[in-house]
């Protein structure tokens, strides 16, 4: 199979794909993390707001992906499919750490270039980011889904667990609470 993005296969070949990916096949393995992770990664790292954790819960995300093969039914894409794992695992490590994460903005200005090279504008500016910051990781996590990533809160709310007014809400209160650090 020709690497297509994501949005161009239909739910049948993404399934086709990582049935071939959990059988062994480098090539669909590949094309699958490649496809994968660069939004996961940006995912991750704008929820937990550390370079190596945000990686730490991506790669735990794929250990996920690549056992949940029988259960990847194409109700959603792949993608979706696949936040769900990476969601899961940044708010399970977030848990773990209830202190002072978010107090910590040293991080902003001592992320490697390396670990964060190629991903567009879309990690962009330390105001922004401190600003995220400051939102609850729910809150963040519906805003970056919503801004960043172009979904619809039936689709953010499918990865939340969430009703669509519930992420409507979080979309609202934490677009308030941007405003607030931002103007």
């Amino acid at each position: 199979m020709e690497s297509q993005p994501l949005n161009e296969l239909s739910w049948t070949q993404e399934r086709e794909e990582l049935m071939r990916a959990m059988s062994g096949n480098r090539h669909a393995v590949h094309r699958i993390v490649d496809r994968l992770s660069k939004p996961a990664f940006t995912l991750a790292y704008k929820t937990v707001l550390n370079v190596n954790d945000a990686e730490d819960c991506v790669q735990d995300a794929f250990y996920r992906l690549w056992n949940s093969k029988s259960q990847f039914q194409g109700n959603s894409s792949l993608k979706t499919y696949f936040f769900r794992f990476v969601l899961n695992a940044c708010f399970a490590l977030l848990a773990k750490r209830k202190d002072s994460l978010w107090e910590d903005m040293e991080t902003y200005e001592t992320v490697s270039s390396n670990s964060l090279e190629n991903t567009d504008a879309v990690i962009n500016s330390i105001d922004v980011q401190k600003a995220l910051s400051n939102l609850t990781p729910r809150q963040r996590t519906a805003i970056v889904l919503w801004a960043y990533f172009d979904y619809s809160s039936k689709e953010i709310g499918d990865m939340m667990n969430l009703n669509n007014n519930a992420v409507d809400q979080l979309i609202h209160r934490g677009k308030q609470q941007l405003r607030k650090f931002l103007i």
